[in-house]
């Protein structure tokens, strides 16, 4: 049960990249989830990896009635990005099933973490 839990493919909600240029600060995930309409899934993990060391920098528990289920079978996941610090990042998934946990998924691309733009300044 725990291997069919989860048939997880991460996709950063950007267009399209390249290999130069990572997200920026993204906002959302998408995968999909072949258990994801089973009762027993009560939503998943998300780790904030770092994209040198593939450290374990966050992880945020995502209920799934937070989820949104897309006309297509995929599952979005709003992100804030905003508590971890600039840098660069991947993030990989779970899915959970009460006290049960499923394998990670394979990492998205790199993203970035990167300061916001100022607003537009007045002039007096």
């Amino acid at each position: 049960m725990r291997s069919a839990l989860l048939v997880c493919v991460l996709a950063l909600c950007a267009v399209t990249t390249s290999a130069q240029t990572p997200v920026k600060n993204p906002t959302a995930i998408w995968f999909n989830s072949a258990d994801h309409d089973l009762a027993a899934v009560t939503g998943y993990e998300v780790d904030f990896l770092n994209a040198t060391t593939s450290a374990v920098v966050q992880t945020v528990s995502v209920a799934k009635a937070s989820t949104t289920k897309q006309a297509d079978g995929s599952i979005r996941v709003t992100m804030n990005v905003q508590p971890v610090a600039f840098g660069t990042y991947r993030f990989v998934a779970r899915t959970v099933a009460g006290a049960i946990k499923s394998d990670n998924s394979l990492a998205t691309e790199v993203w970035e973490r990167s300061p916001g733009a100022p607003s537009k300044p007045t002039v007096q």
